[in-house]
């Protein structure tokens, strides 16, 4: 890997796993699991995730939302028991096993692309996912997984 493509990689890692954090604190998530790294992928400089996936971060943000208020529900928990947001962040940084197979899968994919890591890679990663609350966030979102991950492959083959 050519120096400037680790540098812009290095570069990218932060501000993904940076945003994600600050996200999912924004949402009442102590740490961001897979579905504040599809947010980040929208909200990071690189366009390429917002190109494949054709929605807005404020699309997501909400369906996150609504995806954690339909899942607290299911086992008795109501949205007004909730704090919605923590403060930012200090220490190490932590996230859930989610977010850190997203963002591994990310990183593998990346390792084939000649450009480096894209946001494309955390939204093809994430539509991999059969299971889980990024799955079911973009089942919200009316998204089918096959259809965002053929898109989030033709964004990354230019």
């Amino acid at each position: 890997m050519p120096l400037r493509t680790a540098r812009h990689d290095i570069a990218l890692i932060t501000a993904l796993l940076t945003t994600a954090e600050t996200e999912a604190r924004a949402l009442g998530d102590s740490a961001p699991g897979a579905e504040h790294l599809l947010l980040a992928s929208l909200l990071v400089d690189d366009a390429s995730a917002r190109e494949a996936s054709g929605v807005s971060a404020d699309a997501v943000r909400a369906a996150i939302s609504v995806v954690h208020v339909e899942s607290l529900g299911a086992i008795g928990v109501t949205h007004a028991e909730l704090d919605d947001s923590l403060p930012p962040g200090r220490g190490v940084y932590r996230s859930d096993v989610s977010a850190q197979e997203v963002f591994q899968q990310a990183r593998r994919l990346a390792r084939r692309s000649p450009r480096g890591l894209r946001s494309a890679h955390v939204l093809l990663a994430v539509a991999e996912r059969e299971h889980g609350t990024a799955a079911r966030v973009l089942t919200q979102l009316g998204l089918q997984r096959a259809s965002v991950v053929d898109a989030a492959r033709k964004v990354l083959e230019r």
